[in-house]
């Protein structure tokens, strides 16, 4: 016998001692010991990635993300599963209607519709459920850099940034300091 206790010269199909995946399950697809994580992937100015990979299949996840306004959210393993996505200011919602699930492995799980806010993007708040309603414990992927244009050099992405410039000394973004003679 193999060590899924299949004999080796038997009619399985299988080799012996090939029926055990990565993880030591027989005949298993290799997902059983996957970490439960949720982290950003790639950044542009109006995209940003995120990445998921899980032991077990997810029948909805809600998280925030810093250092964007989230306008949106599209393809990845939930669009495929057919989730209802929303993103609001405070979260990132997505959910089956029908108790579909995104099966358990790893790889894109939405692509956000972002607008840049800041220099570093995190993710916080990742709540994940199974089929069954009940929470998995999922870690958090590190924080990220975002693409973030800073022409004024003050520390703040010109895109949120109230002056991109200087004020004068009449409280003008880029004035010439002269209103009407006096501020």
């Amino acid at each position: 016998d193999d060590d899924c206790g299949v004999c080796s010269g038997g009619n399985s199909g299988h080799d012996a001692n090939s029926d055990i995946d990565d993880c030591g399950v027989c005949f298993g697809d290799g997902t059983s010991c996957l970490p439960n994580i949720i982290s950003l992937g790639a950044a542009t100015e109006s995209s940003l990635e995120v990445l998921y990979s899980s032991s077990e299949a997810i029948a909805g996840f809600q998280f925030s993300v810093s250092g964007v306004n989230v306008l949106g959210a599209s393809g990845g393993a939930a669009e495929d599963a057919g989730f209802t996505v929303s993103a609001g200011t405070v979260a990132v919602l997505g959910f089956s209607l029908d108790g579909s699930t995104i099966p358990a492995g790893e790889g894109l799980l939405t692509n956000l519709d972002i607008e840049v806010t800041d220099f570093e993007g995190c993710l916080s708040g990742v709540i994940v459920s199974n089929a069954n309603g009940q929470a998995i414990d999922f870690e958090t992927g590190e924080c990220i850099d975002l693409p973030c244009d800073d022409a004024d050099g003050d520390g703040v992405c010109d895109n949120s940034d109230d002056c991109v410039g200087e004020y004068d000394e009449c409280g003008d973004c880029n004035g010439d300091g002269i209103a009407d003679g006096a501020c």
